[in-house]
């Protein structure tokens, strides 16, 4: 699970449990800045793995930030941040080795020092746009 990975993994087991990954995932937007990407990454709620809360309110979907920080290296075949993402994430000695497929497309090859989380919100999208 690519969330094993998370430098920050206090914020994320606080809403989710030690043990949640999300099974579908997509891109909202990307920031590229400095030497990091910012992915904003949406997906539905999954009832038997989010808050009771989050229920009670109605919310169907949930967002987050997932930092890549620190990259020393990327590369980037048929670009395009829309769509459906996996992620796959490979620990070797001092980085992460990081694999993004973007909506069956797009490739993203990149080494990273750092992964984080931040800002998990949830939501109720009526998919109206």
């Amino acid at each position: 699970m690519w969330t094993d990975y998370i430098t920050n993994k206090k914020k994320w087991t606080s809403v989710f449990g030690d043990n949640y990954t999300p099974e579908y995932l997509s891109i909202v937007y990307a920031t590229l800045m400095d030497c990091s990407i910012t992915l904003k990454l949406a997906s539905p709620i999954e009832t038997n793995n989010c808050p009771a809360k989050w229920i009670e309110n109605g919310y169907n979907e949930f967002e987050f930030d997932l930092l890549l920080d620190q990259i020393d290296s990327i590369s980037i075949s048929k670009f395009n941040f829309h769509g459906s993402i996996c992620i796959t994430i490979a620990k070797s000695t001092e980085a992460h080795e990081i694999l993004l497929k973007i909506s069956d497309n797009c490739v993203i090859n990149c080494i990273a020092r750092g992964i984080s989380i931040s800002n998990i919100k949830a939501y109720y999208n009526d998919h109206s746009e």
